[in-house]
């Protein structure tokens, strides 16, 4: 199954998806192969002190090698529900145990 199936959205839908953020869609983020490599969903989400988002798969073994740079709009596409994020402000992190589950907000 692809990620597209998982986050009920084909690949032919990426032009059609809404992007809610205010930061340009252009704006680097950071995330993981495994989200990437479309194996993982994305449970875990920060916005730090920065303004720099990342967008992980939530697991704890990742290693410099798994980092991944995309564009905030690439990570929404991946992931719409994404934009429900779009208001959370910088120092905040947010986690969830699956897609359509509900985030659960963090200090960083």
């Amino acid at each position: 199954m692809s990620i597209f199936n998982v986050f009920g959205q084909g690949k032919n839908d990426k032009n059609k998806t809404e992007f809610k953020f205010s930061d340009p869609e252009n704006k680097a983020v950071f995330t993981c192969n495994h989200v990437t490599d479309e194996k993982s969903p994305i449970l875990y989400a920060t916005h730090d002190s920065d303004g720099d988002w990342q967008f992980l798969c939530g697991q704890n073994d990742h290693a410099e090698e798994n980092a991944k740079i995309i564009s905030l709009k690439n990570a929404v596409e991946l992931d719409n529900t994404l934009n429900e994020l779009f208001e959370m402000p910088i120092g905040v992190g947010a986690e969830r145990n699956g897609i359509g589950q509900k985030w659960n907000p963090f200090r960083l």
